[in-house]
């Protein structure tokens, strides 16, 4: 995707770009943060406490919140990567303030979160081990690269909006499969994917649109993918199926904003959002046969 903020480098000229001094990690900290952050993933599956959901009823409708450890836990470990991230972020050197801070905790706050559910749930196998050291090292590298795109402007920042943007997709992928694979009620599975989706959205615009919040775009993405997901969610269709298309039809609207608020005219606008929703729909198909 093509990117609105100047002086970031360009692949064409031959020239990989390098990260600065200022865009090294202060690997003390991070190093704590991870250790901290691992341990609290590792303390998950023996978390066994007996709690009472909270239900709402209505005329007609009955809605349940599951409240689990597991649930309690990746609010838990969710709070110790947001502070984690913070702390971090407190070494540049361009010492931000804390609403400048602000924007680089959701993303890696619902990394910890998605992660947080399977480790939760799962009993200790190796499909555990294998989603724990995955999903760390998928984890730490969001935060590392929120770190390189919190300061000026350099050389390191295409290299942390590439894994920013691809980073963000694969975890919608992951929940919308692993929701399609449980069985959640609809409603449930409104209450993920909107909310994911709409914090990706700001996200990958914020950084596209040079640190400005689209949140019309971010609302319109949403209900639009909340529309489209309650559609696919009577198909017979497979999990991975399901998950590919709705992601594809999430990062293509995500990419068709981003074109049209840096002013790309609508003939090139749509082309990029195109090929992707329709490359990720001829994966399902195959993978759905």
């Amino acid at each position: 995707m093509a990117m609105a903020q100047e002086g970031l480098p360009n692949l064409a000229d031959g020239v990989i770009p390098m990260l600065s001094e200022s865009e090294r990690l202060p690997l003390s900290r991070f190093s704590q943060v991870a250790a901290v952050v691992c341990l609290g993933y590792a303390t998950l599956p023996f978390l066994h406490l007996q709690l009472e959901s909270p239900t709402l009823a209505l005329p007609g409708f009955l809605f349940v919140l599951p409240l689990t450890s597991s649930s309690l836990a990746a609010i838990w470990v969710t709070l110790l990567v947001i502070s984690g991230m913070d702390w971090i972020l407190q070494e540049r050197e361009e010492r931000l303030a804390l609403r400048y801070r602000l924007v680089h905790w959701p993303l890696p706050a619902l990394v910890a979160w998605a992660l947080s559910v399977p480790l939760g749930t799962l009993q200790v196998s190796p499909q555990w081990w294998l989603i724990f050291g995955l999903g760390s090292v998928l984890l730490f590298a969001v935060m590392a690269a929120e770190y390189v795109v919190a300061g000026q402007i350099g050389a390191g920042q295409f290299w942390a909006y590439v894994t920013l943007t691809a980073v963000s997709f694969a975890l919608f992928l992951i929940l919308a499969v692993t929701l399609r694979a449980a069985g959640v009620r609809l409603y449930l599975q409104w209450l993920v994917l909107v909310p994911a989706i709409v914090l990706i959205v700001l996200r990958n615009l914020y950084l596209r649109m040079v640190e400005r919040w689209s949140w019309e775009w971010a609302a319109v993405v949403g209900v639009l993918i909340l529309q489209i997901s309650t559609g696919l969610h009577y198909l017979p269709l497979k999990p991975l199926s399901y998950g590919l298309i709705l992601t594809g039809f999430a990062y293509g609207l995500t990419s068709l904003a981003g074109a049209l608020e840096e002013g790309r005219p609508w003939r090139s606008a749509w082309l990029e959002p195109l090929i992707m929703m329709l490359l990720l729909g001829f994966l399902a198909f195959i993978f759905g046969r």
